[in-house]
């Protein structure tokens, strides 16, 4: 059967920690963070199950408390708030890490998600020199860079970083919401 989005049963249900015979949802970890979070959508179920995940779990405290009070939510440039605004400013999924590179740094899809591979895989060498291009472009590649784009160089620098640490163990959305 399927949950409609808009069906308060289930999701209080889930914020009662009631998730046993729930797939994905039974451990015990798992169920303390529906409890904290007090999901309200299939947005909130997706993010959970992207999120508790080594490397992404750091943000589940962000993500809870950007939750339960918007005004905590911060961007490290406003470029980032459509990519974020769904899940409370964080990088949750592959998707965002993709159109983070897209829009801020200029770059196609197929060039974006070339580099969300190299990341997931770990490929350090190849990570290392992307840096330069996403900050301040290639005209080889014809990618502008988030400095021509109106980001500035420390925040540009700051994205990737959070890129590099957060893509290493990245879900893809439509993945978390199967």
């Amino acid at each position: 059967d399927k949950v409609p989005d808009n069906d308060p049963a289930t999701f209080a249900m889930l914020a009662e920690g009631k998730t046993q015979g729930v797939f994905q949802l039974e451990s015990a970890g798992i169920t303390g963070v529906c409890i904290n979070m007090r999901p309200t959508s299939i947005e909130d179920m997706t993010a959970i199950v992207a999120l508790y995940r080594p490397g992404p779990m750091d943000s589940i405290p962000t993500f809870i408390a950007n939750k339960q009070d918007f005004r905590k939510i911060t961007y490290k440039t406003p470029h980032l708030e459509p990519i974020l605004r769904v899940t409370y400013g964080c990088i949750v999924y592959q998707e965002q890490v993709i159109e983070i590179f897209r829009s801020l740094g200029g770059y196609t899809m197929g060039q974006a998600d070339n580099i969300r591979r190299a990341i997931s895989k770990k490929k350090m060498k190849v990570i290392e020199e992307e840096r330069k291009t996403f900050v301040y472009g290639d005209p080889t590649q014809n990618i502008a860079g988030c400095v021509a784009n109106g980001v500035s160089e420390a925040a540009a620098q700051s994205i990737y970083d959070e890129i590099v640490e957060f893509a290493n163990y990245a879900f893809n959305k439509a993945h978390a919401v199967c």
